[in-house]
């Protein structure tokens, strides 16, 4: 079971797939689903409203035909013949169906943050290409319509976030690196940061609003990054024997 609530992993995903990948990863359940069965359970309210939108629709075809036969003058009312629905009930239900489609929509705008159809087969790709889903297509003999049956696959997380705390740890230490090594100039706007020889080059002027830049103390910068070294190796001692390389 995957801890997405885990910062790490949290994050890997984050910059994967976004938020709302994230939720769709807490949302699916494990098996095969498809793209569309996806957005049902991302998004129950809607996808009820959604239905509920269709069955109005035949419902007004049904009718204009009803009103269509009733109108014509050359056909003869067969008596024998007992609808299953009057003329009078398709209209009420096309009402009671328009006034809950209308409350579904406002109940959906409160409650649901809308993940769309294409959001998600966009979200599907990315971890396939990530070989974090099994994809199985499925033809329609009859149409010849091509269905993708989806399935997260997520056994090799692990190795990524390996691969990912190496990456975190190189990323601190060329920042460290970085910090120790320069002196910074800032414009007292905030447009810049800039190294001395990059100040010098500008003639220690803002380049975005010409503003005097200014110099800038980074000892608290160069302690939060020692801080968060330190507590990289307290959290990974398997990471750091004798042998190992970064």
């Amino acid at each position: 079971m995957v801890d997405y609530n885990d910062p790490l992993i949290n994050g890997y995903f984050k910059r994967l797939i976004g938020e709302n990948g994230i939720t769709l990863l807490k949302t699916i359940p494990e098996g095969e689903h498809t793209d569309e069965e996806m957005y049902a359970m991302l998004n129950p309210i809607r996808k009820k409203a959604s239905d509920l939108k269709v069955q109005t629709k035949l419902l007004k075809d049904e009718l204009k035909a009803r009103e269509k036969k009733k109108s014509s003058d050359d056909e003869e009312t067969d008596e024998t013949e007992i609808p299953e629905k009057t003329i009078e009930e398709i209209e009420e239900e096309i009402q009671r169906n328009e006034i809950e489609i209308n409350e579904l929509k406002e109940e959906a705008e409160e409650k649901e943050e809308e993940i769309g159809l294409n959001e998600i087969r966009k979200i599907l790709f990315i971890l396939s290409e990530n070989n974090f889903t099994i994809c199985k297509r499925e033809r329609d003999t009859n149409s010849g319509w091509l269905t993708f049956r989806w399935q997260l696959n997520l056994v090799d997380i692990e190795h990524r976030l390996e691969r990912e705390k190496r990456k975190l740890y190189r990323n601190l230490l060329r920042r460290q690196e970085y910090e120790k090594e320069n002196l910074f100039y800032i414009c007292p706007s905030h447009c810049v940061r800039l190294t001395f020889d990059e100040s010098t080059e500008m003639e220690f002027m803002c380049p975005l609003c010409g503003d005097n830049l200014i110099y800038e103390e980074n000892e608290i910068i160069k302690e939060l990054l020692e801080k968060r070294i330190g507590e990289f190796q307290t959290a990974n001692p398997s990471m750091f024997r004798k042998d190992e390389r970064y």
